[in-house]
C-alpha cells in the first residue's frame, strides 16, 4: 500500500516523495484493518523526518512475536505478516501470505498483501496482475487501499489524471482510509488548489488524527490561502500531541518568523528542530541567524 509522503520541508514548495502505506489507524483492533494499518509507517527511504511512528510499529511487531498469532487468527496473523514484510523479512512473510492463502482461499485479502509482497520486492508486473485482479472484486473489505495503490502505480508511470481518478475513487470506498485523501490532498497542492487541499486533509485528519502528513498538508493548505494564524493553530494542535514531529515542527518555525513576525519564538522551535537531530540542521541554523 503506498500513498504520497510529503516533504518534512514543506513550507508551499510541495516536494513529495513515495513510501508504502498505511490503513486508517482509528479501526479496531479485530476488524482486520490491522494488517495494513502500519505499514505508512515502516517503508521509504524516509527522506524526511518522518519516524515518529515507525516506533508505533516496532512497538506492534514486538508484542506480536511474544506470542505470534497462528493462520487460525487469520486477523491478527495478516497483521503480523504485513509487518514482517514491511520490516524486509521478506522469504518469511511470503511463506506466511502463501500459508494463508492456502488455508482461505476465499479470502482476497491474502491475495492483496501477495500484491503488495510483489510490489516491494520490484516485481511490478506481479503487483500490478493482482492489484487488478482485486479491482473487479467490488466487495473486497480493503477497496480503499486497493485503489490507492492502483493509484500509486499510475503515478509511477507519470500518468497523473489516472493517478487522481483511483484516488478520488479510493476516498469514496468504505471502509476510509487516511491515505488516499492524503495523496489527493498533494496533488492539489502540487497544483495550488489550496482550497480543495484544505477538505481533503480535513478528512484525512478526521480519519487518523496521529498521521503526520495530514497535518502538515491542511497547514501548508492555509498557509496557502493566507490563513496564517489558523495554519500555526493546526500545527500548534499536532505537536502538542506528538512532541517529536519535525516536519510540523519545522514548518511552523517558519510560518512564526517569516509571516507572523514571532522570530525569537520561531528561532526557539528551531533550535528545537536542530537539538532534535532534524536532517536539514544547516538550513536551520542560516534561517535561525537570518531572524536575529
Amino acid at each position: 500500500m503506498k500513498f504520497f509522503l510529503l516533504s518534512s520541508l514543506f513550507t508551499l514548495s510541495v516536494s513529495s516523495f513515495l513510501v508504502t502505506g498505511c490503513a486508517d489507524t482509528q479501526v479496531a483492533q479485530n476488524s482486520g484493518e490491522g494488517a495494513a494499518r502500519y505499514l505508512a509507517w515502516y517503508d521509504g527511504d524516509y527522506q524526511s523526518d518522518y519516524k515518529v511512528d515507525r516506533a508505533v510499529a516496532d512497538s506492534r511487531l514486538a508484542q506480536l512475536e511474544g506470542k505470534p498469532p497462528t493462520v487460525a487468527q487469520p486477523d491478527e496473523y495478516l497483521e503480523y505478516v504485513s509487518l514482517l514484510d514491511a520490516d524486509g523479512r521478506h522469504p518469511d512473510a511470503l511463506k506466511k501470505i502463501r500459508a494463508f492463502m492456502e488455508t482461505y482461499p476465499k479470502d482476497k485479502r491474502g491475495v492483496f498483501l501477495l500484491a503488495v509482497h510483489y510490489w516491494r520486492v520490484q516485481k511490478k508486473e506481479l503487483a500490478t496482475y493482482f492489484f487488478h485482479e482485486l479491482e473487479k472484486e467490488q466487495d473486497f473489505p480493503w477497496r480503499s487501499l486497493l485503489l490507492n495503490d492502483l493509484g500509486m502505480i499510475a503515478l509511477q508511470d507519470k500518468n497523473r489524471p489516472v493517478a487522481i481518478d483511483y484516488f478520488e475513487k479510493a476516498t469514496k470506498a468504505q471502509p476510509a482510509t487516511a491515505a488516499p485523501f492524503v495523496n489527493l490532498g498533494a496533488l492539489y497542492l502540487q497544483s495550488r488548489s489550496w482550497s480543495a487541499a484544505e477538505q481533503v486533509f480535513i478528512k484525512a485528519r478526521s480519519l487518523d488524527e496521529d498521521f503526520e502528513d495530514a497535518s502538515l498538508g491542511l497547514g501548508v493548505a492555509l498557509e496557502g490561502q493566507g490563513k496564517f494564524e489558523e495554519a500555526n493553530s493546526t500545527y500548534a494542535a499536532y505537536m502538542g500531541n506528538h512532541a517529536g514531529a519535525r516536519s510540523v515542527l519545522y514548518n511552523d518555525a517558519m510560518l512564526l518568523g517569516n509571516r507572523l513576525s514571532r522570530k525569537e519564538e520561531a528561532s526557539q522551535m528551531m533550535l528545537r528542530y536542530v537539538q532534535s537531530g532534524g536532517k536539514e540542521t544547516a538550513k536551520a541554523q542560516e534561517i535561525i541567524q537570518s531572524w536575529r
